[in-house]
């Protein structure tokens, strides 16, 4: 099987990874392709940049009827063995990476969440609620050691309205206030 991290980012698709059959004699056949054949001894993490990886996965460890890398050495379902050490190759070859990812991780979230606001307004949330949602949401975890931001959200018209009787002072419903303490 072969790997490639695809989330748009065009240079990590010159970094295609796959585990690579290594046969007794030293020299190296993708184990996609590598027929069954008893001088296939184990498996390494490869790249098609070039790069190999440095752990080796014995065939006598790993046993596999083909010479197709068993799932405990590609590692591609659980992260681990030979998908690991070339995801760890990957991201030292394009530093980068984890930035656009993590920029494409959270352009995805702001569209999500976007669509959220919009569902809850539609469903007659205040704008205010909102914000104190998303303020919340955003104050660090307790034990963390960033500090406390205070964030005002700006009411809508109507959530406005409704607690200032619409004159800009606040009063109980049905009074005017008109600041001056009458």
């Amino acid at each position: 099987m072969a790997w490639t991290h695809d989330t748009g980012y065009r240079p990590a698709y010159d970094h295609t990874g796959y585990p690579v059959a290594v046969q007794d004699d030293g020299t190296e056949a993708p184990s996609s392709s590598a027929p069954t054949r008893r001088e296939i001894i184990g498996w390494r993490s490869a790249c098609d940049c070039g790069w190999r990886g440095m752990d080796f996965y014995p065939r006598s460890q790993h046993p596999s009827p083909t010479a197709l890398a068993p799932d405990t050495v590609d590692g591609w379902e659980t992260g681990t063995a030979a998908y690991a050490e070339w995801g760890r190759h990957l991201h030292r070859a394009l530093p980068e990476l984890a930035v656009h990812d993590r920029a494409h991780e959270l352009a995805s979230a702001q569209q999500r969440l976007e669509r959220a606001i919009h569902a809850a307004r539609l469903a007659g949330v205040v704008t205010s609620r909102i914000a104190q949602l998303i303020s919340l949401a955003a104050l660090p975890s307790r034990g963390s050691t960033a500090s406390h931001v205070a964030v005002q959200p700006h009411a809508d018209r109507a959530d406005h309205a409704s607690r200032t009787n619409g004159a800009g002072r606040a009063g109980s419903a049905g009074e005017l206030s008109t600041g001056r303490g009458d």
